[in-house]
């Protein structure tokens, strides 16, 4: 249970055997490959570089996905519960390679993009048909053809629209004047349209209402009658909703090459994830320098899959990864039981290579902390059998299955202190009690505080094993030591003022919260160089004795969370049993609240248990004892959206 141990190595192979080598290593996964730094003494080594490649690795990617999104669309959908039950389909990296090496994506990609262009292509006429339309629709009561408006001699003819607010004025302005005939064709929400006939010699009168007013004249590039050319353009319409119709139907029958683009599109993933690390490399004229790191156990089949790969044409060298570099990759390695709240290290930051990993022991307080909160044996039933289904009949990948996992560790807590509290779905069924949330508050406030003094002493006890670890006892001492002194006097001096104590041992107590506060003020500021700067950061490490207190304080969530739950949990059983002892009605609706509310309060308590324990977690314990920000170990092979990949 703990951090991967790391070796790191160099190599050197002829480049000829650049591509089999990245081949090997692939299918091989655990390879963290890293860029050599290039030093300036190293002019025959070059940098490699395989842009034109990645261009169009991506260009196809880009493709794949793009086939994917159209078919995706016209795929059949499945039931949700079949969906998950069915889950992603399993492949090994070796099946997936021989798909995508037979599946003929070009030729495929080719006639979906083809028929999807087509349908733009028709979907754009059908927009500007509209807009035709649109356009004409005004005018249709005018029984001329559009084009010949403007080819008398005599007279001039001019449409156009006005804005509605100047509507009579422009009335007013053209209708007292025999040489002039002006028509309201169409009235809109904004707008009239009018067709305006004039003889030649008034033009001029014409044109200057017309700047006034704002009149905007319309100019047709249609050929016909109006009403002629949107019947034409609905007809239109009607043959182009067909033909869309005939290509979806036509890029249905692709939809049975779904999996082998999005498997082809998987392919090309790994294929760019296995360029991009042959960019690390750095060569000469004939040889590839490589550097990385592998897992020291499968060191020894590492070294032997590349002789078995050159022979004796290589030279490889290996050591131990430095304890303090940054550059190691990180690998957790838990069992079973702790593996499920990997995630929760991994959401926070993975540590670094000289810390430990943190999940083993934050494990046990989570699975406790998040119990006390739901608290109900009601609500670890449904969780538990719920997440037993999932685990047992639903085809998970190593994320989802992980996740639930936890759920299903929690339920269980959830179960046990369900029956310490004497609670199920709210106290719809009486149990007996150890503890009774709702009446036995001070038991429920000490046991807080004693879970949470445990938590807080067992992450500074990690940090001390840290320090001894590396070879700092004093500083254990100094940073650990003392301010368990500090703790336990003051907290012990603290109850001999509430509880009879033997005087002694309250005066032993005073005198080591005492002493410890005055070796933290001597020791806090050891590192400081001026005798002023080691007295201040004394006085502002003994400071920290607030940040204690508002830890201690925190852990009072465990109480109010298990008592907000119990308490909505009560609330709906009330209100359920007034309605069930009416009628009929009010049975079914006091089963409707029962079931409705009491699954939302678990919701909410599972919810509310995880966030808290999390924070519990991240703040109150690892402030103590752990820094984080490890690189993660990048395995050759990408994590697949669509299938499992082994």
């Amino acid at each position: 249970m703990a951090i991967v141990n790391m070796s790191k190595f160099d190599l050197f192979i002829f480049k000829d055997q650049r591509e089999n080598f990245l081949k090997k290593i692939q299918k091989f996964k655990y390879v963290h490959l890293v860029n050599h730094e290039r030093k300036d003494e190293d002019e025959e080594l070059s940098e490699v570089s395989r842009a034109n490649e990645l261009m169009e690795i991506d260009d196809k990617i880009s493709k794949a996905k793009e086939a994917i999104e159209i078919l995706e669309k016209y795929k059949k959908k499945k039931s949700a519960l079949k969906a998950m039950k069915e889950g992603k389909e399993n492949l090994t990296f070796d099946e997936l390679l021989k798909r995508a090496g037979v599946f003929d994506f070009e030729k495929y990609y080719g006639e979906v993009s083809k028929i999807k262009k087509d349908n733009d292509d028709i979907l754009a006429e059908l927009t500007d048909l509209d807009q035709k339309i649109f356009d004409l629709n005004p005018w249709k009561s005018i029984d001329f053809p559009l084009e010949k408006l403007d080819a008398f001699k005599d007279v001039s003819v001019y449409t156009g629209t006005i804005p509605d607010r100047y509507r009579a004025e422009f009335e007013n302005s053209l209708k007292n004047n025999d040489l002039i005939y002006i028509d309201k064709v169409h009235v809109d929400k904004n707008y009239s349209y009018y067709l305006i006939i004039c003889h030649k010699s008034e033009d001029e009168k014409c044109n200057e209402v017309f700047r006034k007013m704002g009149f905007t004249i319309s100019n047709f590039k249609d050929v016909g009658k109006a009403e002629d050319l949107i019947k034409s353009y609905k007809d239109k319409k009607e043959d182009n909703k067909k033909k869309i119709q005939e290509n979806v139907d036509k890029l249905k029958t692709y939809v049975k090459f779904l999996d082998d683009f999005q498997i082809y599109y998987e392919y090309l993933r790994n294929e760019k994830l296995k360029t991009i690390s042959s960019q690390k490399f750095l060569d000469t004229k004939n040889l590839d320098l490589i550097e990385g790191y592998v897992p020291r156990d499968m060191l020894g089949n590492f070294e032997k899959l590349v002789k078995d790969l050159v022979g004796e044409n290589y030279y490889f060298v290996s050591k131990d990864a430095e304890r303090d570099s940054k550059e190691v990759p990180i690998m957790l390695k838990n069992n079973k039981l702790i593996r499920p709240f990997e995630f929760m290290t991994e959401m926070y930051s993975l540590p670094k290579y000289n810390e430990i990993d943190p999940t083993p022991f934050f494990a046990p307080f989570y699975f406790i902390f998040a119990g006390i909160m739901v608290g109900d044996l009601g609500y670890g039933l449904l969780v538990f059998i719920g997440s037993l289904i999932a685990l047992k009949s639903f085809n998970l990948d190593k994320g989802q299955r992980k996740f639930i996992q936890f759920f299903n560790y929690l339920s269980i807590s959830t179960m046990i202190f369900g029956l310490i509290f004497g609670s199920f779905f709210g106290g719809i069924i009486k149990l007996p009690s150890l503890i009774d949330p709702a009446a036995d508050t001070t038991e429920m406030l000490l046991l807080s505080l004693l879970l949470g003094g445990i938590h807080i002493f067992f992450a500074l006890g990690i940090n001390g094993y840290m320090k001894i670890r590396d070879g700092h006892p004093k500083d254990a001492f100094f940073d650990v030591g003392l301010w368990y002194m500090v703790l336990v006097g003051s907290i012990g001096f603290g109850i001999s003022k509430v509880i009879t104590m033997n005087p002694l041992v309250s005066k032993i107590l005073f005198w080591t919260m005492i002493v410890s506060m005055i070796g933290i003020v001597l020791t806090g500021g050891r590192d400081q160089k001026s005798l002023g700067g080691k007295f201040g950061w004394g006085i502002y490490s003994l400071y920290g004795i607030t940040s204690y207190i508002g830890d201690f304080v925190s852990y009072l969530r465990l109480m109010a969370l298990v008592l907000s739950g119990s308490f909505i949990g009560v609330a709906v059983n009330m209100v359920a049993g007034m309605l069930f002892g009416s009628s009929i009605f009010g049975k079914i609706f006091a089963v409707l609240i029962f079931l409705v509310f009491q699954a939302f309060n678990a919701f909410l308590s599972y919810l509310s248990a995880y966030v808290h324990t999390a924070r519990l977690t991240y703040v109150e314990m690892f402030n103590k004892f752990y820094e984080g920000g490890g690189r993660p170990f990048k395995k050759m092979i990408e994590d697949s959206k669509y299938f499992n990949i082994e």
